[in-house]
Parts: structure tokens; C-alpha cells; sequence
């Protein structure tokens, strides 16, 4: 049986056509690129009117591309064992490249936040380290791409990030299980997070931090190590994967182990920020006090409940304060300490290596979806390590495509709060995704902390 699915094979025209797509699921995947990139004029229309009907209407066009490109990724999961990386790749890049011109030619404005890193690149060019709410790696990245693409790097940028989503999912194919196939095709070719591929730079640490998971499943600690190091030094939340690794191989009493993926971190890490810590350590060590000192957002987990009973209170915008005291922010600070550390301690007691990498995946994950400051740009790694772990622990092809829906789920509750924002609906878009993602990590951390099993691929 080519399908993963084991379900009953169809009669008629319909099951006919339906086994001849999942011959083809590359083919599948090219629709929902082609339907994703045909759809973008209409659905950028729709983002800075205001009107709400206009807005509904942007909505509604929203969930037509995402209906369509789930229901490819349907028929390629039905042929799943037919993917191969090479067109999966191509899919992605088709969908980045597409995606970059279509708003060059049609003039969609970049993100604000491209003008904040050609600032910071354009300052470090001109021989001063800036106080840069980002980390000395992503600092340099951007200076790069500023010396390269000029003030703002829009395209250069965007196909740099493409880059680094390529290997992203190169990294998650690698994994070799019976699931990670389909899972790095729909990180390639989900449509809900392209504004995200285009206009941040969080698929470079996503990246490096997929890439050092990948590795450490292989044991090559010193190069995960190395890989999380630079990851780090991008965005410091692949460090809790280290942690969590590092947990495992000590409660396994490899010390060796341990030994060279923290040298393999401190390497890269030290060589991407000592250089400029010297240089003027107080501009490098503002990127932790600005982001430290942030209080509880709108968007964070927290805010719902914290709002039902008087303690918070809404913006106009999804990023705005709500307007808590120190005590609730140091409160809320704990319980997510708490959460990792769990995480880090059941990484410590499992015997399997897979299942502590992917409890080492989820990490950031739970210490991302619990932070006082929630962004929407984190679903691009939450997607990543959501991936990865599903790849290591699911056990059937119907819990795979159940966290797959699961993503689209969250991603496309996500988009609604940010960036085809709702303005009446987008506390509820919010609590939405984070009903979807919370339990999507909950039940891979349960997953992940029973004893392994044989899998079901039918």
C-alpha cells in the first residue's frame, strides 16, 4: 500500500482520482504553492483597510488558502512514502521566491521590523556596536545583509531567511522516521507563516536549532553542540535545548558526551559574541536587559485569565502592555521556569535518546508559549520543533496527521492575531491558538515521556 493512512480504498471516479494524487504527492504540493502565491493579491488586499467587513473579507480569503493547501498536503500525506527531498525543497523555494516577488511587484511595503535590523546592521557598518534589542549574531547577520542588499536588505533578507528554511527542512527529512517525510513537507510548504519567512529572521535560529537536533539524534555532540551555539547567539532560546541534552547524557552518565556539546556550544557561541562583548559590553548586554525587562503583552498565554479577574487589561493592539505589576510579571516568570525545568527533568529520567531530544525540541517551546511577551513570529519555530518531535515519538500515521492539523490549527488562529489582524476578534484568534498549541505540546511532552513503542505505520 503506497498510503501511510491504511484507510479503506475508494470506488468510483473520486477514489480513482484520489489514488492517482497520492502517486504524485510532489504534484500535491505544487498546488498549494501555485493556489498559496494566485491568492496573495486578494489576501494583502484585505490587511491594511478599515473597514471590518473588508477585514472579515481578508478572513475569508485566508481560510480558502489555508483550506486548500491542507487539503493538498492531505493527498500528500495519503502518498507520503512517495516524497522525496529534492522536490519537497523545490516546493519551498518556488513558494519563498514567488512569494518575495509577487510583493515586489505589486509594492507591498516591508515590516517595520526590517527597518530596525537595517539599523542595527547600518550602525555596526559604520563602526559602532549598536544597543540592539537582538543578539550580537543576528546583529552581524544583519549588517551582512545590509552591506549586501543596502538600507532596507528587503530582498536579500528574505532570501537569506529562504536559506535557512531550506535547511530547516532538509534537517527535519533527516530524521529518517516513518513520519518525518510528510512533517518536512508541510513545514516547506504551510502557507501561514510567510509573512514570518519574509520580513523576521527567526528561521535562522530555527534552523540551527533543528540542525542540532538532528545531530544529537546521530550523537555527534561537538557539531550539535556548535549548532545550538550559533543558534543561540541568534536567539538564546535554543540554549534550553542544550540544557535539556545535557540533562540526558549526565542522567546517562556520559560524561564525554556532555563534554563535547557543551565545548561545541561555547565555541561557536563564544566566537559569535566575546568579540563584541569586548568591544563594548554594555551595547551587547542591553539585548538581554531590553527583552528582560518587558512586561506581561496582550498576546502572552497569561493574559485571559489574568483579564477575567481584573488584573489585566487589553490594548488596542496585540503587543500592547496590559498593564500588571512587578509581582504578577516575576510570578508568571517562575511558572515558566518551573514548566522548562520539568522538561529538563524528564529529559534527565528517559532512557531513549530520541524521546529526550524530543522533550530537548519542546523545551523552547513551553518556555516560548508561557513567556510574558508572546510574538507571533514564534510559530515559525514552534512549527519546527512541533515537527521534529512529532517525527521522533508519534506512532501511527493518524497521530501524525493530527498534529498536522494541529499546526494548521494554531498557525492560522496565529495569523489572525498577526499579521491579517481582526481587530474585534483577535483576543479570541489568540486564545484559540493557544488552546491548539499548548495541548498540541502538552500531548508530545506526554508522547515524549513514556518508554518508546513500536510504531503503527498503518
Amino acid at each position: 500500500m503506497d498510503s501511510l493512512a491504511g484507510t479503506r480504498p475508494s470506488s468510483g471516479r473520486f477514489g480513482h482520482a484520489r489514488a492517482l494524487a497520492a502517486r504524485h504527492p510532489h504534484l500535491a504540493l505544487l498546488v498549494a504553492v501555485v493556489v498559496t502565491l494566485v491568492t496573495e493579491p486578494a489576501v494583502q488586499a484585505g490587511r491594511d483597510v478599515t473597514s471590518n467587513v473588508e477585514y472579515v473579507g481578508a478572513a475569508v480569503g485566508l481560510s480558502a488558502r489555508a483550506a486548500i493547501a491542507l487539503a493538498c498536503l492531505l493527498v500528500a500525506w495519503e502518498g507520503q512514502r512517495r516524497l522525496r527531498l529534492g522536490p519537497v525543497l523545490g516546493c519551498a523555494a518556488l513558494l519563498g521566491l514567488g512569494w518575495l516577488a509577487l510583493h515586489v511587484l505589486t509594492g507591498v511595503d516591508p515590516d517595520q521590523d526590517l527597518d530596525f535590523y537595517a539599523e542595527d546592521g547600518s550602525s555596526l557598518l559604520d563602526g559602532a556596536y549598536p544597543r540592539s534589542e537582538y543578539p550580537t549574531a543576528a546583529v552581524g547577520l544583519f549588517a551582512l545583509e545590509t552591506w549586501v542588499g543596502g538600507e532596507p536588505p528587503r530582498a536579500v533578507h528574505a532570501v537569506v531567511m529562504l536559506g535557512f528554511e531550506l535547511v530547516a527542512v532538509a534537517a527535519l527529512w533527516s530524521l529518517r522516521t516513518p513520519w518525518s517525510a510528510w512533517l518536512a513537507a508541510f513545514v516547506a510548504v504551510w502557507p501561514l507563516n510567510l509573512f514570518h519567512w519574509e520580513l523576521r529572521y527567526d528561521l535562522a535560529p530555527t534552523a540551527c536549532l533543528v540542525v542540532g537536533l538532528a545531530l544529537a539524534v546521530r550523537e555527534r555532540w561537538g557539531a550539535a553542540g556548535l549548532a545550538l551555539g550559533i543558534g543561540a547567539a541568534l536567539k538564546w532560546s535554543p540554549a534550553l535545548a542544550l540544557i535539556t541534552l545535557v540533562a540526558w547524557l549526565v542522567g546517562r552518565r556520559n560524561g564525554r558526551g556532555a563534554g563535547s556539546l557543551c565545548a561545541g556550544f561555547v565555541v561557536s557561541f563564544a566566537a559569535l559574541t566575546l568579540p563584541f562583548l569586548a568591544w563594548n559590553a554594555s551595547a551587547v548586554l542591553a539585548a538581554y536587559e531590553l527583552q528582560g525587562n518587558r512586561g506581561l503583552t496582550g498576546e502572552s498565554v497569561w493574559f485571559p485569565p489574568l483579564s477575567v479577574v481584573g488584573l489585566a487589561s487589553a490594548g488596542p493592539n496585540p503587543s500592547d502592555g496590559a498593564g500588571v505589576g512587578d509581582a504578577l510579571n516575576v510570578a508568571v516568570t517562575l511558572a515558566q521556569a518551573a514548566l522548562v525545568a520539568a522538561l529538563v527533568v524528564l529529559a534527565a529520567r528517559s532512557r531513549s535518546l530520541t524521546h529526550a531530544v524530543a522533550l530537548a525540541a519542546l523545551a523552547p517551546a513551553a518556555f516560548l508559549l508561557t513567556n510574558r511577551v508572546f510574538s507571533s513570529q514564534f510559530l515559525v519555530l514552534l512549527v519546527a520543533v512541533w515537527g521534529v518531535a512529532a517525527a521522533l515519538v508519534v506512532v501511527s500515521a493518524r497521530e501524525q496527521l493530527a498534529v498536522g492539523l494541529a499546526m494548521a490549527g494554531a498557525t492560522f488562529a496565529n495569523a489572525l492575531v498577526h499579521p491579517y489582524t481582526v481587530p474585534d476578534a483577535w483576543q479570541l484568534a489568540s486564545l484559540g491558538m493557544f488552546v491548539l498549541a499548548i495541548g498540541l505540546t502538552a500531548w508530545l511532552v506526554v508522547r515524549a515521556a513514556r518508554p518508546p513503542r513500536e510504531t503503527a505505520p498503518t
